[in-house]
């Protein structure tokens, strides 16, 4: 090994050798700066001296932003936000007063293989047949959420729906931010934190830049944290109920970004500002991006004073009637409730509570907001234990038809035609049918619209089912009779000399009851088939 010093030179005497060595530190080179091209500037013009601007785009790690933000204490307040820049020079160069923009958006970004050499893969050509044609329907540009359909309002015996009131965040219904002042307030801790320079925010379409206000210096391959924002915000201190079933809500402060420019994505550190809480970490929250105006909840721990206890109920009613084209249409009205019980231990504040959507379902309860976490209730706690009630709606209907049409007309059927025993849960009267009417009478509000129509068709239903049992009475004495008519028919063959003409009398006789057992089916067919046209002719 020969170790060379700065400005030291060896030559080398052998000259295929030394071909040899500069063949390897030229490939050596080469692999060190494939990533690096040289690039040439030439400038048309009178040859003066002035000045020439270069711009380009490099890859470059993301900034990623940091905020530290103090607390107020419970209630409404002020909370001071500062925003730090978490910076990594990775260009190569030192940077030595730069001027440096930290811009927050969404830009698309990519990476093509200028210098890398490609082919274009030749692919097989096949011989072209008929193919299937697979074509995707246009649907259309999308069009604005739709507007919930108005539940029944012919409800009675049951409580009356709240109103869908859009509850204003109460960080919301302040304007500009309002400075707590109080008779020789002690110090707050947001006040003893040190004020961070303001950066000049630009903002654009979908993006807005800080412009930082002094100049930068960043060695290569170190990370800076600089300071971009320092901005007091209207804030509440709340509880916030992510998920019914938590045992505990989390502790966490309400922001509305009254800093007239879009507040990036980051981490945020949450520290208390007064009392027991002043300088104290009370936990790490996410901010996600909030456009000047807007408001956001960041929950940053679990208060495990409060109590949370959930449980579910549902339950169907009817709550109107109609008869159309022979049959019986119940709108019903299913109720599905969740029951929040809260034990605050004393404490009062602001509770925030996020509940899914419920497909098809229309919530009774106020609803403050809506977003990608749902339906946002929200309630005061007086530090009494308290029961929420969030109850959804949907409407539904009943169809209960008086006739299958899989037994025919009803004025050519004949009872001869169809087993009735086997046959009677299909037929007007039967069992099934007036029972499930009657059920939906009893629990039918006395002032629902439909409600006489239906008295009616359960009264007639009563009625067929009288007319049906005599049927089938008449029915199985004509089976009866029948089968002694065969019975007669069948000793007649069997016997010969007088007792052969005892035998044709009893034929006789046998006969004509079976024609009087038959008359009489068909008389009490007859009249139960009227009752069945007259109640199919109630609708049309």
């Amino acid at each position: 090994m020969l170790l060379l010093r700065e400005g030291e030179e060896v030559r080398l005497a052998d000259a295929a050798f030394a071909a040899r060595v500069g063949r390897a530190a030229e490939a050596l080179a080469a692999a060190r700066t494939a990533d690096e091209r040289l690039v040439v500037v030439r400038l048309r013009g009178a040859r003066r001296a002035r000045e020439v601007g270069l711009a380009y785009v490099a890859g470059a790690p993301l900034w990623k932003p940091s905020w530290r933000l103090v607390a107020p204490p419970a209630g409404e307040g002020e909370a001071r936000l500062q925003g730090w820049a978490v910076v990594e020079n990775r260009s190569g160069a030192d940077w030595d007063g730069v001027r440096l923009s930290l811009v927050s958006g969404n830009p698309a970004a990519y990476r093509q293989a200028l210098y890398a050499p490609i082919r274009v893969r030749r692919p097989e050509l096949p011989v072209r047949v008929a193919e299937e044609v697979a074509v995707q329907a246009d649907t259309g540009e999308r069009p604005a959420p739709p507007v919930r359909l108005p539940a029944f309002t012919e409800m009675a015996g049951m409580a009356a729906a709240a109103p869908r009131a859009a509850m204003a965040p109460a960080a919301a219904k302040a304007g500009a931010a309002t400075k707590l002042t109080a008779a020789a307030p002690p110090p707050r801790f947001s006040d003893q934190v040190a004020a961070t320079p303001a950066a000049a925010a630009a903002p654009s379409a979908g993006r807005v830049a800080f412009a930082l206000p002094g100049p930068v210096t960043v060695r290569s391959g170190e990370t800076a944290n600089l300071p971009f924002l320092d901005a007091r915000l209207p804030a509440e201190r709340l509880w916030w109920v992510q998920a019914l079933a938590a045992r505990h809500p989390l502790q966490a402060v309400r922001l509305r970004n009254t800093s007239g420019h879009a507040l990036p994505d980051g981490l945020a550190t949450v520290y208390g500002a007064e009392g027991a809480e002043a300088g104290a970490h009370l936990g790490d929250a996410e901010l996600r991006a909030a456009a000047p105006g807007e408001t956001r909840i960041l929950g940053f721990a679990r208060d495990r004073d409060i109590l949370l206890s959930s449980a579910d109920a549902s339950g169907e009613r009817p709550v109107r009637a109609a008869l159309r084209s022979g049959t019986v249409v119940v709108d019903t009205l299913r109720r599905e409730e969740t029951a929040l019980a809260v034990d605050p231990r004393g404490a009062k504040g602001r509770l925030v509570v996020d509940l899914p959507r419920r497909r098809g379902s229309e919530p009774r309860f106020a609803v403050a907001a809506e977003g990608d976490f749902g339906l946002r209730h929200e309630a005061a706690l007086n530090g009494a234990a308290t029961t929420l009630r969030f109850a959804w709606e949907r409407e539904g209907r009943q169809e209960v038809p008086l006739w299958d049409a899989g037994l025919g007309d009803p004025v050519l059927l004949r009872w001869r035609d169809i087993d009735v025993e086997a046959s009677l849960r299909r037929l007007p009267g039967g069992p099934g049918g007036l029972e499930a009417l009657r059920t939906v009478l009893e629990r039918l509000p006395a002032d629902a619209p439909g409600r006489p129509t239906l008295e009616g068709v359960v009264d007639a239903l009563a009625g067929l089912r009288r007319l049906l049992d005599a049927t089938r009475t008449a029915v199985r004495r004509h089976a009866a009779a029948e089968a002694a008519l065969g019975r007669a028919r069948a000793a007649v063959e069997d016997r010969t000399g007088p007792e052969r003409e005892e035998a044709r009398r009893r034929l006789n006789r046998a006969s004509l009851e079976a024609e009087e057992a038959g008359a009489v089916a068909d008389e009490a067919w007859e009249a139960w088939r009227q009752g069945v046209q007259e109640l199919l002719a109630r609708t049309g």
